[in-house]
């Protein structure tokens, strides 16, 4: 558990308020590294994260870019999955959906990376202050030479504390062909959207803010966030936070125990057609990994996230 409810304040919030309004107490060195794959974050010499720009495949197959992998715990250990033997799909902490249609098309299938590339370009990597980096990147959906879709891509990185980071991913997608939607899975699921592939074991649980989770083949109905711990509520594992009442047509969470990822799914199995003037299709995530959180404490991280917005007020399209 992070120190801020039981070893310095004796179960009062005080000092996580004092942590999420104020500069920290400890420095930490981050620097982004890149080469011909991607951008890696450094902190203190470990490697945080690493943002995939070039496409990677495997045997030729499942060509995808544009999503993060590895993702790293406060141990040092790896906690996402590329290419799983399962779903070979799957790709870290992605954001992407089975149906993309161009002028009433079926063009390509961004799930499988069938039909699609993604060109990442414009990638500026910046650093705030000692404890907080970000990345912007654009990036281009190109479907049979034509690029459909401009991607606009912020993420921030922030060290909170000893025991507790933040990755917060801002996505933006503007059409550039005559109507775009894109759709989830043309079944009951309807899945597609932001779908971190975190590795899972046998004692993992689900946690939201009214308790226990239990998953479903189909969507269910949960909070804004959902912790995913070793075991416990209170045990080290990574919050997936939302903003479902912004999200068009949102599904729920589909939600998995073992051999799959976490999804906030929208818009579902019907088509969405991209908006083609300002506002654009806008969504927001936030991971927080973690060695132990309180319910009180993930709530106080989700209000800071809503707070943080900078696209706060635009509307969405259902």
């Amino acid at each position: 558990m992070i120190p801020n409810l039981h070893r310095y304040c004796a179960g009062k919030l005080t000092w996580l308020l004092f942590l999420l309004t104020s500069t920290p107490a400890f420095t930490q060195q981050l620097n982004w590294n890149s080469n011909a794959q991607g951008f890696e974050l450094t902190e203190n010499g470990k490697t945080r994260f690493f943002y995939q720009t070039a496409i990677k495949a495997k045997d030729g197959k499942y060509p995808r870019a544009n999503y993060i992998h590895p993702l790293y715990d406060l141990n040092g250990e790896v906690i996402t999955e590329d290419f799983p033997d399962d779903h070979l799909h799957h790709r870290g902490i992605f954001w992407t959906w089975h149906q993309l249609y161009v002028d009433g098309k079926r063009v390509a299938d961004p799930w499988i990376s069938e039909g699609i590339t993604w060109d990442v370009q414009q990638v500026t990597p910046q650093y705030i202050d000692s404890d907080r980096a970000a990345l912007e990147a654009v990036i281009t959906w190109n479907v049979a030479g034509k690029d459909v879709v401009e991607e606009l891509l912020n993420l921030h990185y922030e060290r909170v504390d000893p025991e507790l980071y933040k990755l917060t991913i801002d996505v933006q997608l503007k059409p550039l062909a005559k109507n775009v939607q894109i759709g989830g899975s043309e079944d009951p699921k309807g899945y597609g959207g932001f779908s971190p592939r975190i590795k899972l074991s046998e004692t993992t649980g689900f946690y939201d803010q009214h308790g226990v989770v239990v998953p479903n083949e189909l969507p269910v109905a949960a909070g804004p966030w959902i912790n995913i711990t070793q075991g416990g509520p209170e045990d080290p594992g990574v919050v997936i936070i939302g903003e479902p009442d912004k999200l068009p047509s949102y599904q729920g969470w589909i939600l998995r125990k073992k051999n799959s990822m976490q999804n906030m799914a929208f818009p579902g199995r019907e088509p969405l057609a991209l908006p083609n003037k300002e506002p654009y299709l806008h969504f927001r995530n936030q991971l927080l990994v973690h060695q132990g959180l309180q319910t009180a404490e993930i709530e106080l991280f989700y209000q800071d996230f809503l707070r943080t917005d900078k696209r706060s007020g635009q509307a969405f399209v259902d």
